[in-house]
């Protein structure tokens, strides 16, 4: 770790709290929000502001209250050809995450894709509300979950394996909206992607172009298959 990082050495308490905020803000505003009398647009609409709204609340956390920038590990500056070859193997990798977790299915398990439909059908039409969707889950969820939890999380234990684990098992949590298996199994196994990747490259640009396009182009993929 390099020499800017240990500058500042918050106690654990503080990072504690920090990883509890990051995940409880997001987690506790979209329940809320899911029993508001709204419609499901509007609660899909609102409930991205949530995901800002924490990166914001952490970036000052940090500054404040740790007294360091949110991003604790300096973010490398690879090449352009070594830039396009990870969000390339990350997207590979994304696709062979996808497989894997479908394997329940073969066993019988009948997954549930009614959110996912739903949400696909309000997308239909709205490309820009598509484009924000997947932006903000890009740029967002990769700030708290691997530039805050996963640093502050590499602090508190000294395997990083462990917090990679903790990490990944978090982001994956807070995919249970859309109730289901493969869902869950395969937002852990993205985490620990992309945790592995941070935690030996400490580029999140990669990183967040990678969970846009994920994002973006699964979700255009399922308004032509899904509805159908």
């Amino acid at each position: 770790m390099d020499a800017e990082t240990l500058q500042h050495k918050p106690d654990s308490a503080a990072l504690i709290t920090g990883i509890l905020l990051a995940f409880m803000l997001p987690l506790g505003l979209t329940v809320w929000i899911s029993h508001v009398d709204i419609s499901y647009y509007d609660k899909l609409f609102y409930s991205r502001f949530f995901y800002w709204g924490t990166v914001l609340i952490l970036f000052f956390y940090a500054r404040k209250i740790e007294c360091r920038p949110l991003l604790i590990w300096k973010e490398s500056k690879p090449s352009i050809g070594f830039f396009l070859l990870s969000v390339l193997t990350l997207y590979l990798l994304f696709i062979a995450a996808a497989i894997i977790s479908a394997i329940p299915m073969l066993f019988g398990i009948r997954e549930n894709n009614a959110v996912i439909k739903t949400i696909a059908q309000l997308l239909k039409n709205h490309p820009l509300f598509l484009f924000f969707i997947a932006l903000t889950a890009g740029v967002t969820e990769e700030f708290i979950f691997r530039g805050y939890v996963l640093t502050r999380l590499s602090r508190l234990f000294k395997k990083p394996y462990i917090s990679v684990i903790i990490s990944s098992l978090l982001f994956s949590a807070l995919h249970y909206k859309y109730n289901s298996l493969r869902e869950l199994i395969f937002a852990f196994l993205i985490g620990i992607i992309f945790s592995v990747y941070y935690l030996k490259y400490h580029n999140i640009k990669a990183i967040m172009l990678t969970h846009f396009l994920i994002d973006f182009i699964s979700m255009t993929l399922a308004q032509h298959f899904k509805l159908k």
